[in-house]
C-alpha cells in the first residue's frame, strides 16, 4: 500500500510537528517538509516516468483502491512540491504571526499534514467516497488555520468559508451518491485499462450536481464570492496552499468525473467553455482593481481557475493535458506570490500596494523570484508558457475556422498580461520608498526556490515529460470519442 502509506505519512507526522512546534517553528517546518518527500517521490516517478502505479482489483466496493497515473499524478506531485516549499517557508512566518496572536504554532503545523495529505488523497483515491472523505480532511483541517491564524474578523471568515465549502462537497457528493445507486464506486478517469471496469452510463443530474459542487469549490464566475475573503485574511502559507492547490480540486473533480456521465449530444460543454473564459476575464480584471495585495492574488487565482476549467470543457486530450500543466504552473507561480505577500506582511508590514513601490532595490532576489511567479500566470518563459501553449492548440482544435472565437481567448491571455505586468510596475519599480534592505531569511530562500522550480520544469526533458506522459495518459482513455 505505498500510495496510501504517502498520504497517511504527513498525518501521522503532523503530531511529531505538534510536539515539536512547542519549542520550535523551525523544526517543526523541517517535519513538515520531510513528511511529504514519499509522496513527491513517488508521483514523480509515476509523472516523469509515465509509470501507471495501482493498488487494489477495483472489484466490488473497495474503499482502499488507489492509483496514481501521469495525470492525476500532476496533481499529487504539486501538492507533494508545493507543500515542502511552503513548509519550508513558514517557520519565519508563523513565529512573527503567532506573536501577533498571542498563541504558538503548534496547532498550525498539526493541521498542515492533514490539510496537504486530505488534498493528495482526494487525486489518487479511486473509490468515489473516499475522494469526498480526503476532501473534508482537508477542508476541516484548513479551518483550524483560518480560525486559529487569520486576519480580520477570523471567526465570520471561517464560517463563509465553512458554509461555501461544505455546500460544494455536499453537492458532490450527491452527485458520487447517485452514481453509486447506478452501480459505479470509482472514479472513472481511474478505470481506463482496468479489466471489468464498469463505467457510468449518461447521468444528467449527477453531472450537474458534481459540476456545480466543483465549480464553488473552484470559485468561478457567480460561485466565487468566499474566495477573496478567505484568501486574503487567511495565514499566508495557508493562503500559498488554498489558492493553488486547493480550488484545483474543483477542476479535477469536474475533469475525471462529471464530464464522463455528461449527457451525450449535451450542450453543455459548450457553454462551459464561454463560463470559463467569463471567469478568466472577469478574475483578471478584477485583480487589477485591487490594492491589498493579497486580494489581488485572490482574485487572479478567480481568473487561473477560468483557465484551468477551459481546458476541461474543451474537451479533448490537449483540454485535459492543459488543464492538468496549468495546476501545476499556478500552484508554483502563486505559492511565489503569496510567500512573497507574505513576506512583506512581515518586514513591511503593509499588504498596500500603494504604500509600495521601488522594491526591487530593497530585495532584488525576491523582486525576481516574484516576476517569474508573474510570468507563471501570464504563461511567459517558465512552466506556464508549456500549460499555455497546450491549451492554446486546444482551444484551436475545439474552434477550428470559427475565428470570431479567438478574441474572447486573446482577451484572456491580454487581461492576465495586464494586471501582472502593472501589478511588477507599481511594486518593485518606480521611486524608491525605502532605503533599508529586506533580510535574507529562510522564507526568502523558499521564494526563490520556489520560482527557480518553475524556471527548472520549463526546460527539457521536464516539459517535455510532463506535456508527453500527461497527454498519453488522457489520449487513451478516449473520453470525447
Amino acid at each position: 500500500m505505498i500510495i496510501l502509506a504517502t498520504v497517511l505519512i504527513p498525518m501521522a507526522l503532523s503530531l511529531a510537528a505538534y510536539a515539536a512546534a512547542k519549542k520550535s517553528p523551525y523544526t517543526a517546518g523541517y517535519i513538515s517538509a520531510l513528511a511529504l518527500i514519499p509522496l513527491l517521490v513517488v508521483s514523480a516517478y509515476s509523472v516523469f516516468g509515465g509509470v501507471d502505479i495501482t493498488e487494489a482489483a477495483f472489484q466490488g466496493f473497495d474503499i482502499l483502491a488507489f492509483r496514481i497515473t501521469p495525470f492525476n499524478g500532476l496533481f499529487a506531485f504539486t501538492v507533494a512540491l508545493v507543500g515542502i516549499l511552503v513548509a519550508i517557508y513558514s517557520p519565519p512566518y508563523m513565529e512573527h504571526r503567532s506573536q501577533e496572536v498571542g498563541r504558538d504554532t503548534s496547532l498550525f503545523y498539526l493541521t498542515y499534514g492533514f490539510f496537504l495529505g486530505g488534498l493528495a488523497g482526494a487525486f489518487v483515491a479511486a473509490n468515489l467516497i473516499m475522494v469526498y472523505v480526503f476532501i473534508e480532511i482537508a477542508l476541516v483541517a484548513s479551518l483550524f488555520q483560518v480560525l486559529y491564524y487569520g486576519y480580520g474578523d477570523r471567526v465570520r471568515i471561517t464560517v463563509m468559508y465553512l458554509v461555501w465549502s461544505h455546500v460544494g462537497a455536499f453537492l458532490v457528493l450527491a452527485g458520487f451518491l447517485l452514481l453509486y445507486l447506478d452501480g459505479t464506486y470509482y472514479v472513472p478517469l481511474l478505470l481506463e485499462g482496468v479489466e471489468n471496469a464498469k463505467f457510468p452510463g449518461p447521468n444528467a443530474v449527477a453531472f450537474l450536481l458534481i459540476l456545480v459542487g466543483s465549480l464553488i469549490k473552484m470559485a468561478a464566475l457567480g460561485v466565487h464570492m468566499w474566495l477573496p475573503y478567505v484568501h486574503a485574511e487567511a495565514p499566508t502559507p495557508l493562503s500559498a496552499l488554498l489558492s493553488p492547490v486547493l480550488v484545483g480540486v474543483g477542476g479535477y473533480l469536474i475533469a475525471a468525473t462529471a464530464m464522463y456521465v455528461l449527457p451525450a449530444d449535451s450542450e453543455w460543454a459548450r457553454w462551459l467553455v464561454y463560463y470559463a473564459v467569463a471567469t478568466a476575464i472577469y478574475g483578471g480584471l478584477m485583480a487589477y482593481l485591487q490594492k491589498d495585495v493579497k486580494r489581488l492574488f485572490a482574485y487572479s487565482t478567480v481568473s487561473q481557475m477560468g483557465y484551468l476549467l477551459l481546458g476541461v470543457a474543451l474537451f479533448n486530450p490537449h483540454g485535459y493535458t492543459a488543464a492538468a500543466l496549468f495546476y501545476l504552473s499556478h500552484g508554483l507561480g502563486k505559492a511565489v506570490l503569496f510567500m512573497t505577500a507574505g513576506y512583506f506582511i512581515m518586514h513591511l508590514h503593509t499588504r498596500d500596494i500603494e504604500k509600495m513601490g521601488g522594491l526591487y532595490g530593497w530585495r532584488p532576489e525576491l523582486a525576481g523570484a516574484a516576476v517569474v511567479g508573474f510570468l507563471n500566470l501570464a504563461g511567459i518563459l517558465s512552466v506556464g508558457m508549456v500549460s499555455e501553449i497546450v491549451l492554446t492548440v486546444a482551444y484551436a482544435k475545439y474552434f477550428g475556422k470559427e475565428y470570431l472565437f479567438y478574441i474572447p481567448y486573446a482577451a484572456i491571455l491580454l487581461v492576465t498580461g495586464i494586471y501582472a505586468f502593472n501589478t511588477i510596475r507599481v511594486v518593485f519599480f518606480g521611486p524608491h520608498k525605502r532605503e533599508d534592505k529586506g533580510p535574507v531569511d529562510l522564507a526568502l530562500l523558499a521564494i526563490v526556490a520556489a520560482a527557480f522550480i518553475s524556471l527548472l520544469l520549463f526546460l527539457p526533458p521536464f516539459s517535455s515529460a510532463l506535456a508527453d506522459n500527461v497527454y498519453k495518459t488522457i489520449e487513451v482513455a478516449k473520453l470525447w470519442k
